[in-house]
């Protein structure tokens, strides 16, 4: 989609330009330039290292894109390789961006559009004096902008999950809850998949052996941790997600009990009725059984054995 070169100068003189080597050459403290390749091919790729004359090993590592987190280290310049995360059909997407720091300038690759980026793009568009910056410190704001979206679908994730426990409290619907339930553990796992192996890229920018590429500047060290908050935050709405899974559990079971508890008692009302049926359908001879006023007695006595059972079940709060 072609190549978008974006100059920073320090005296709010920000415009386009075309990338060249004579633009790059012409960077100073007071400057920075910022270029944005999506989707590149050969072409691209060769006018970015004619124009930047970038090391062996970045050039091979931008022409060998891959789909893991990664730090590729050069005396005058470093690619580091994240992983942004897009929402794609109801679930998240990894998409690698490749961020090349060099002196006064960084150029960010991908192979397609990323949301963090444009939001980026968005936040520091009425940022005056950016020029000051150096290379490093803008890829700290970049990389921390990528890391925001991830915090976003954590709490798209968690407000999923409290509408579940809604859910999971009224006990229906009980295949679509669980369907939601794998589908937002779908989610979470995708999520931890694309953080945790960015530890190995993040990690070095903390190290003390950073320094030596003090012309580059220096990454804002708050990096680390915000990775780890947002492991922390995957980690956290997997639990929940357990939670509301205990929670229906629970609450099946509470159903459950209800159900067994009421068929008890419609069955212990209906016991004597059985046993007295029972009893006179017995073929003995016996004076009792001759006396036809006694079928009154005897039925008589059904109802009032049933309430009797149930008073006590009453008093003994059993219902």
């Amino acid at each position: 989609m072609g190549i978008r070169a974006r100059l920073y100068d320090a005296k709010g003189d920000d415009r386009d330009v075309r990338l060249s080597a004579d633009v790059v050459r012409g960077l100073t403290d007071d400057t920075l330039l910022w270029v944005d390749v999506a989707q590149p091919d050969t072409t691209e790729l060769g006018e970015l290292a004619r124009a930047f004359d970038f090391p062996p090993p970045i050039l091979a590592a931008l022409k060998a894109p891959g789909d893991q987190a990664r730090l590729v280290r050069a005396p005058d310049a470093i690619l580091m390789t994240i992983l942004a995360v897009e929402p794609r059909d109801g679930g998240e997407e990894p998409i690698p961006v490749d961020l090349v720091a060099s002196r006064n300038a960084l150029v960010t690759v991908h192979a397609a559009e990323v949301e963090a980026l444009t939001a980026f793009e968005a936040e520091i568009s009425d940022e005056a004096a950016l020029g000051k910056l150096d290379a490093a410190a803008f890829l700290g704001a970049l990389v921390d902008t990528a890391l925001v979206s991830f915090n976003r679908q954590i709490e798209e994730i968690e407000r999923e999950i409290d509408r579940l426990d809604e859910v999971a409290l009224s006990g229906d619907d009980p295949a679509g809850f669980l369907r939601r339930v794998v589908a937002l553990r779908r989610r979470t796992g995708a999520l931890r998949r694309i953080l945790v192996p960015q530890r190995e890229t993040f990690g070095p920018l903390s190290r003390p052996d950073f320094e030596l590429h003090d012309e580059l500047g220096r990454p804002w060290p708050g990096l680390v941790e915000r990775l780890e908050r947002a492991i922390e935050g995957v980690e956290r709405a997997r639990q929940l997600l357990l939670g509301s899974s205990d929670v229906y559990i629970a609450r099946s079971a509470q159903r459950s009990g209800d159900v067994m508890r009421a068929l008890t008692v419609v069955s212990a009302v209906l016991l004597p009725a059985v046993v007295l049926a029972g009893i006179m359908g017995m073929n003995f001879d016996l004076a009792f059984f001759d006396d036809p006023s006694n079928f009154w007695l005897v039925l008589a006595a059904m109802p009032a054995l049933a309430v009797l059972i149930l008073a006590v079940t009453r008093f003994r709060g059993w219902i």
